[in-house]
């Protein structure tokens, strides 16, 4: 008989606890209060790929093996991005907000988790448009490394650029989107 009847699933929960303490106490960043299903996901992905049988494994990985904690964090990373992406949002802050922003000597806009960039782009081109990009400073952060070296390079898939170009206009553009960048056979910069 066992005397610490524990179902597999407090286990698990245990497990995932354990693990998301370690890395916040690893690296400072802190899912512990994030949303169990899209972790576990996450994390049950990561398994999946390195062939782990435990998330006590993957702790272990997050503790001891070099690189490990890295790969993990950037599979927690969420980079969906597109440019005007929500339009709505664009064309509100369009008319709503930058009314209000004229007034001020200075603007300073941060994008946390801003993926590969394209919508801290899309921000650029909205203030210039009206006229405010030289009082704004814009900063552009996210957790994952590599994705934070696509954005600084701006380089963005060519086929994306119609989907873009609706977005720009619903988000009530001012100008032909495409002179805002040049293209090569692959690529829009």
């Amino acid at each position: 008989m066992d005397r610490f009847p524990l179902q597999q699933k407090t286990r698990t929960d245990l497990e995932i606890d354990l693990l998301l303490e370690a890395i916040f106490r690893l690296s400072g960043f802190d899912f512990r209060q994030y949303n169990r299903s899209s972790i576990s996901r996450r994390i049950s992905n990561r398994m999946r790929i390195d062939n782990i049988p435990t998330i006590s494994r993957v702790l272990e990985k997050v503790i001891h093996e070099n690189g490990f904690l890295e790969r993990l964090l950037n599979d927690f990373s969420i980079n969906v991005t597109e440019m005007f992406r929500n339009p709505s949002f664009f064309y509100a802050f369009r008319h709503e907000v930058i009314p209000y922003l004229r007034d001020y000597p200075e603007i300073r806009i941060w994008h946390a988790g801003c993926a590969t960039g394209e919508e801290v782009f899309s921000m650029a081109i909205l203030l210039q448009e009206e006229g405010l990009m030289d009082k704004a400073v814009i900063y552009a952060t996210d957790m994952n490394e590599q994705v934070l070296e696509k954005a600084k390079k701006g380089v963005f898939p060519i086929n994306k650029m119609q989907a873009y170009t609706k977005n720009y206009m619903l988000a009530g553009g001012h100008h032909a989107f495409s002179e805002y960048y040049k293209i090569d056979y692959q690529y829009a910069y």
